[in-house]
């Protein structure tokens, strides 16, 4: 015991210094999760680029990612948002007066606020208890992290009635409403959530206005008013200036913007206009319009500035500048430490399957009651003569076994369907690389001997790669016994369970016979140079001496002692056997590790890519200690040692 745990602590020393490794060697590989956004949409913004690095944490050194990989971060607060109001059209009155009204409340957006779990339960409760019913019992409402739990009820609602989930977004939008302040710009001003100015010449005017929200994130928002009057004709050349997008810090030592670019009028030279900041706003424009500034602490705030032009009109202005991000700490995001605890999701989540890597790894979950029939379930809640298990009512135990069984089997995600290509492999290895070394060993220098030898060379030469594909190329496609690729048939789980085992086999069966080969012939050459060394020993020619049987000598003395360095071997070689996988699954088009492990290291997946390194590191320390529990069987001097 003693030694048991000894080895374990090793073990997680070693996988912890290897997860430390493996995390800074990807970091350090070209190409990263927004690099994969920007190589699929060209038209991704160069300040989208930047606001994604910060949000994800992609702009902090490796070491600050490795801390929040393995032990988590915050999510950020948000700033709120206001969508483009389209402009407006007024008339002055007698006295050359317009006064221009807008109603914010559809416009803007509240993006960090989010409804307490206890609040939507008690709305569901009391309007759609039938529907709170279903959020009650499913399983990804219990599985989900308490960051994800009112994103999946949500979606339960929606799935369930839309209408009613349209109503609820209605007033949890009104509600998140009531966490903004709303501030008028340049003489606008505000009641409420309407912003007012009032113009005194016709034309084309502005109404700026500022949003904050409950931690003091400000964003910036204006709208176009265009001015009539019966008496005057309208201005069209009035100076203004475009809306200005928010802007991010990319480096706080070197931050510029060129405000020129947002003014409207190409016709006037840059030199001739004059830019000065309004209400205290840091920084310094020059007479260019480059606007620069050194950023410190987090948050987002407004920057204030008017430009008069050559004929000395002045237009007002402003912009958003976003800073660091303020942590939130009641959204806590939980790293991969937090596996060891239950928690599933804390293996992160996979940008290029766009599912959460325990579900690539162990399958997706059968929810009851989801409104569709899911692999192991014969029904739907919904339906009729259907339990709450989903299973049909009156159905025979062995009945409902079969059905859970065949679910599994569908469903088992890549962890499964590895198993189910590397078990078979590691035993037909076994079957015949030890039966046929020792043979050879026993009959050596004799035609068996070269016949067997000249047989397990070329499995040990063959490239894996191109013997599944002549073997794919042979049996499938020429002889068509079985097929090319793939796990299953689809939709092979309605025929039953007898179907779906007959089904994988028969799919497993080449991606299999090609995973062994290699070993039976290492495997092969290892038990024959063991026996080799065994047999010529003192205690055996006493055994035979003894008139003992060859059967007995053979099995009972020579093979006990034989075993011992081939335990050692044997037990290392399984997770090279899981890492010879990722050639025979690409082959084969087998969704398992191995195919996932390479999938994620060509798209860039960082969290899948490090958790199947660390599967493998763990598959190597478990050998190492299958190996020491082996020898206390296969060898008495250890066991009574």
């Amino acid at each position: 015991m003693k030694h048991i745990f000894y080895r374990f602590t090793q073990m997680l020393m070693i996988i912890a210094f290897l997860s430390v490794a493996l995390f800074a060697l990807l970091s350090a590989m070209p190409g990263n999760p927004v690099d994969m956004l920007i190589m699929s949409n060209p038209r991704v913004k160069p300040e989208d680029v930047v606001r994604l690095k910060k949000l994800r944490g992609l702009d902090k050194p490796w070491y600050v990612q490795y801390v929040r990989w393995i032990w988590g971060y915050d999510d950020p607060f948000r700033a709120p948002t206001t969508h483009q109001i389209e402009p407006i059209t007024i008339t002055m009155d007698n006295q050359n007066r317009a006064v221009a009204s807008i109603d914010l409340s559809n416009a803007i957006f509240n993006n960090d606020f989010r409804l307490h779990e206890d609040e939507i339960t008690k709305l569901i409760e009391t309007d759609r208890p039938l529907i709170w019913k279903k959020i009650e019992s499913s399983t990804n409402v219990q599985t989900a992290s308490s960051n994800e739990v009112v994103d999946v009820m949500l979606e339960i609602i929606a799935t369930e009635d839309d209408e009613y989930y349209q109503t609820l977004r209605k007033n949890m939008h009104e509600k998140s409403l009531h966490e903004l302040t709303v501030s008028g710009l340049f003489g606008a001003t505000t009641k409420g959530l309407t912003v007012t100015q009032i113009f005194n010449t016709p034309g084309f005017h502005q109404i700026w206005f500022v949003i904050k929200n409950k931690v003091g994130l400000e964003t910036v928002g204006s709208a176009t008013v265009t001015v009539q009057s019966p008496s005057q004709k309208l201005v069209k050349n009035i100076f203004i200036i475009n809306p200005i997008p928010s802007q991010v810090i990319d480096d706080p030592k070197q931050f510029k913007v060129d405000l020129s670019s947002y003014l409207n009028q190409e016709n006037n030279k840059a030199k001739a206009y004059r830019y000065r900041l309004l209400d205290g706003s840091p920084g310094t424009i020059d007479s260019n319009g480059i606007y620069s500034h050194v950023f410190d602490g987090t948050g987002q705030v407004a920057i204030l500035f008017s430009v008069t032009n050559a004929e000395g009109h002045i237009a007002n202005a402003a912009f958003s500048v976003e800073k660091a991000p303020i942590p939130d700490p009641a959204r806590f995001n939980k790293g991969f430490l937090f596996v060891f605890a239950g928690d599933k999701n804390a293996l992160g989540f996979s940008n290029t399957y766009k599912r959460p890597v325990w579900e690539l790894l162990a399958g997706p979950p059968s929810i009851c009651g989801d409104g569709k029939i899911d692999p192991g379930e014969t029904c739907d809640d919904k339906t009729a003569g259907c339990s709450q298990t989903c299973q049909t009512i009156g159905l025979s135990l062995w009945a409902r076994i079969k059905n859970s069984v065949t679910g599994m089997l569908v469903s088992s995600g890549r962890i499964g369907n590895t198993l189910q290509l590397m078990i078979p492999a590691i035993l037909l290895s076994l079957l015949i690389a030890l039966p046929l070394g020792i043979l050879s060993a026993y009959r050596q220098y004799s035609w068996l001997d070269y016949i067997v030898n000249f047989f397990a060379f070329i499995g040990i030469s063959l490239p894996v790669f191109w013997f599944a594909i002549m073997v794919m190329y042979l049996f499938a496609e020429n002889l068509q016994w079985f097929p090319a690729g793939g796990v299953q048939t689809p939709s092979i789980q309605d025929e039953g369970l007898s179907a779906v085992l007959s089904d994988r086999l028969t799919h497993a069966i080449l991606p299999t016979l090609v995973l062994s080969i290699a070993y039976i012939g290492r495997w092969l050459r290892y038990m024959r140079a063991a026996m080799l060394e065994i047999l010529p020993a003192d205690y055996i020619r006493t055994a035979r001496a003894k008139g003992l049987s060859e059967k007995v000598v053979i099995l009972k003395h020579a093979l006990r002692n034989a075993l011992i360095p081939i335990v050692t071997i044997l037990a290392l070689s399984i997770p090279a056997l899981f890492g010879g996988a990722v050639l025979t699954e690409t082959v084969f088009s087998w969704p398992g590790i191995g195919r996932l492990e390479y999938d994620a290291i060509a798209s860039s997946d960082y969290y899948v890519a490090i958790v199947v390194f660390l599967i493998s590191s763990v598959l190597v320390m478990l050998g190492n200690l299958l190996a020491d529990l082996l020898y206390v069987i296969v060898d008495p001097r250890i066991r009574h040692g």
